[in-house]
This record gives C-alpha cells, sequence and structure tokens, in this order.
C-alpha cells in the first residue's frame, strides 16, 4: 500500500505518496517520501541509472492533470541541469515520461533554518562565508539572465563552511510579477507589491537570510522597519551590519550590488 498522508479536517483527503521500493518514474525506486508541498512531492530514491541515491521531485498524483505545474517543474529542472556552479544544487536528469521528473543530487547538510532552530544564530564569520557563497550563486544566475526571486533560509543548506542554493521552482527572468510571489519574511517590497522584479530582489532575499543568520529571528510581518524589531547580538562587526542595511533599502534602486555585498563579505572572512 502508498503511504497515508494526512489531511487538513474538512479538506478532501489527499492521495496517498508512493510506498518505498515502487519506481516514482522509470529507473528510480523509492526509498522514502521526504516533502509533500502544494504541488510537489519530494523522494529519496535508488537510481539504477546512477547507481547512487538521489532526490526526485515530481507533481503530486492530484495535481498531475495541470500543464501549468508540469511546465513549471520543466522549467526548474532543466535550469538546475544545465546550469552548474559549486554553490547551485546540482539536477542530473529531467525525465518527461510517464510524467515530469526532477532527479537531482543528494546533500545531506540541514537547511539554514533548521540549523537556526538548533543554534539560534551562527558566528559573524560564518554568516559571512555562506553569504558570500550564496551570493556567488545568485551572481551566476543573474549571468545567465535568472533571478532566483525566494532566497530563504529553508533554501539553503550549510553544511561545515559550504552552502548550496536550492529550489528554483519560483525562479523568473527581470521583469513585472505577480503580487505576493516568494516566501512570507523574505519577499522583497517590489514582490508584495507586484512590481518589477530585478536583480536587486534577490539582494533583498539575501540581506534577509543574513539578518536572520546573525540575530536569530525570523521576521513575518510586512518588510517596513523590520530591522529595527530585532536588536543586533554583541560584538557584530559593523560592516556586516551595514552590508545587512544595504541589502534590505525599501528602494531597489538603492540596495547594495551583489559585487559590494560579496567584497564585503569577502573582507570580513575570506570566501573558501
Amino acid at each position: 500500500m502508498s503511504a497515508p498522508v494526512k489531511a487538513t479536517p474538512g479538506a478532501a483527503p489527499e492521495p496517498p505518496t508512493i510506498p518505498p521500493g515502487r519506481e516514482v518514474v522509470p529507473g528510480y525506486e523509492v526509498i522514502e517520501h521526504l516533502s509533500r508541498g502544494h504541488a510537489l512531492d519530494v523522494y529519496d530514491a535508488w537510481s539504477a541509472v546512477h547507481d547512487a541515491r538521489c532526490i526526485v521531485k515530481v507533481v503530486r498524483p492530484d495535481r498531475t492533470g495541470e500543464t501549468r505545474t508540469s511546465e513549471a517543474l520543466l522549467e526548474e529542472g532543466r535550469l538546475l541541469r544545465d546550469l552548474a556552479h559549486p554553490h547551485l544544487v546540482r539536477a542530473y536528469a529531467v525525465p518527461e515520461e510517464p510524467q515530469v521528473a526532477v532527479v537531482m543530487e543528494t546533500l545531506t547538510s540541514d537547511s539554514l533554518e533548521s540549523l537556526l532552530d538548533q543554534r539560534t544564530r551562527l558566528r559573524p564569520a560564518d554568516v559571512a562565508i555562506l553569504g558570500a557563497q550564496v551570493a556567488s550563486a545568485l551572481r551566476y544566475l543573474h549571468a545567465h539572465g535568472w533571478l532566483h526571486c525566494d532566497v530563504t533560509a529553508g533554501n539553503v543548506l550549510a553544511e561545515g563552511s559550504r552552502a548550496k542554493l536550492i529550489d528554483l521552482s519560483l525562479a523568473r527572468q527581470e521583469g513585472a510579477d505577480r503580487p505576493g510571489a516568494g516566501t512570507t519574511g523574505y519577499r522583497a517590497p517590489e514582490q508584495e507589491t507586484g512590481g518589477w522584479i530585478s536583480a536587486a530582489t534577490d539582494v533583498w532575499g539575501l540581506g534577509a537570510v543574513l539578518h536572520e543568520a546573525t540575530t536569530g529571528r525570523f521576521h513575518d510581518e510586512p518588510p517596513n522597519g523590520w530591522l529595527r524589531s530585532a536588536p543586533w547580538p554583541r560584538r557584530t562587526p559593523q560592516e556586516l551590519i551595514d552590508t545587512i542595511d544595504g541589502c534590505l533599502v525599501q528602494d531597489p534602486s538603492e540596495r547594495w550590488s551583489l559585487a559590494r555585498v560579496t567584497a564585503a563579505l569577502t573582507r570580513l572572512a575570506p570566501l573558501r
């Protein structure tokens, strides 16, 4: 039998997940169901092709008829497959039959979100190293014409002094976007209102992540004045404070560039 999934009281029951031992798509045998989102399921799987464990992301069974959802997953998979960077999660394959799937590398590291839940905050040097690496991945995406648009603590994996940016499901090209795209607490002001998104939008997301990593505080309120609601820890370097403040300027045209952010972070802790 397929694994049961808890349903929200009053809502229609959710479809079962694929049980261990069954193939999620041909050649990829389920080890464990990892997570279920609004439209997607994520599995830990064994790849007969690669003779190794991998992560497989597919459309939920109750959403497979939605062309737009499948097309979005296909686009994300192609981006992760075609764009290779040391601090960006890597896709091995993007099968399209019998359904679209994205096969990615297995990463054993925890998300920054999980680490912060356990340790409250990171040391300034660790914040600087992590931030410079995520900025490097963002600059690479931007150079290829793409914005991440969902830089969050949950989308940054951290293992030792190495960070990887994951999840390109909201990746966009520069232009006008719908209001409210992205994750609450990390959205730039122009994402809240549905304005013009640009490289500066990802700078805001990076600043929000660095602020959370430094202070241990997550903010889910609208962005106006949010920095003043969480005091900086003692001995936080002024250059780190200035850098985070520079990322979180309301006007995107006045925010620091990623190049400037990287330079400041590298001065605080050399990029590894």
